[in-house]
């Protein structure tokens, strides 16, 4: 029996929303001492919490640090807060590997309105290079990372947002050439934009699912146009794909992997 106070509260409960509150507005992850110092509240009983909040998908684990953080089952509220890129920390590792692949700058996108936003992302070492930057607004029609979001919306939601007034007008031929190209990336799973937004650019797209196979972000490999040839979107291709699956993969599991910054 759950033990209760004289108003009806369950204790168990109280204290499971209390410790999910303090994981929430933290800006760091956070340790088991922490929460026993900081809550004051038994060491054991912290942890069979953790753990129920793990299994029901409200917290994550970093198997690295055995630190807490929100979990997938959060993930949503986390999409319209203002810092959606304390869920998607995490997934930096597996941007740094194919940056390491490619030797190309590699980003996270989340969708708002008729943009994509940039919230996360590794920097080409490379001399010549796209330039990460973080918070920066693309729209959904020109670019590799938008258009991921458009093809994996429903095609009405699709049709609504790019007849809006607030996408630039979209001319009859090129709105149905834009439909076709959306079929395709749906069904290959990845888009390519070329010198399309920005000069010069060339961009490799590829979606990001929750548990539910609901698109929740999309990431972008973005390349320098002078470095583009068949072999080089044939190698971004296989290998930001891949990186996009891992990424599904990490922000869905109750445990992660992840060194702590130094």
């Amino acid at each position: 029996m759950e033990k209760t106070s004289n108003t009806g509260i369950i204790r168990s409960v109280q204290k499971s929303v209390i410790i999910l509150r303090h994981i929430l507005n933290s800006p760091d992850e956070v340790s088991l001492l922490e929460l026993e110092k900081k809550l004051g509240y038994n060491a054991s009983t912290i942890h069979h919490i953790l753990k129920t909040l793990i299994l029901e998908g409200f917290v994550s684990q970093n198997r690295v640090s055995k630190k807490y953080a929100p979990g997938p089952e959060l993930l949503f509220s986390y999409l319209t807060a203002n810092q959606p890129e304390k869920f998607f920390h995490r997934a930096l590792p597996l941007l740094d590997k194919n940056v390491a692949l490619t030797g190309e700058t590699t980003n996270i996108f989340i969708r708002q309105g008729n943009e994509a936003i940039c919230i996360a992302g590794v920097e080409s070492p490379q001399t010549l290079k796209a330039f990460l930057q973080i918070g920066r607004r693309i729209p959904l029609n020109a670019t590799a990372a938008g258009k991921i979001f458009l093809a994996y919306m429903e095609e009405k939601e699709a049709m609504d947002l790019l007849r809006s007034n607030s996408l630039k007008q979209i001319s009859v031929s090129v709105l149905e050439k834009l439909l076709l190209e959306l079929q395709t990336i749906r069904q290959q799973g990845y888009s390519i934009e070329s010198n399309e937004f920005d000069d010069m650019v060339t961009a490799i797209g590829a979606p990001i699912f929750d548990g539910n196979n609901r698109l929740i972000a999309a990431t972008s490999a973005i390349v320098p146009s002078t470095r583009i040839d068949e072999d080089k979107i044939n190698m971004l291709v296989s290998s930001l794909t891949r990186i996009a699956h891992e990424i599904s993969e990490v922000l869905l599991d109750g445990t992660y992997n992840e060194n702590p910054p130094p």
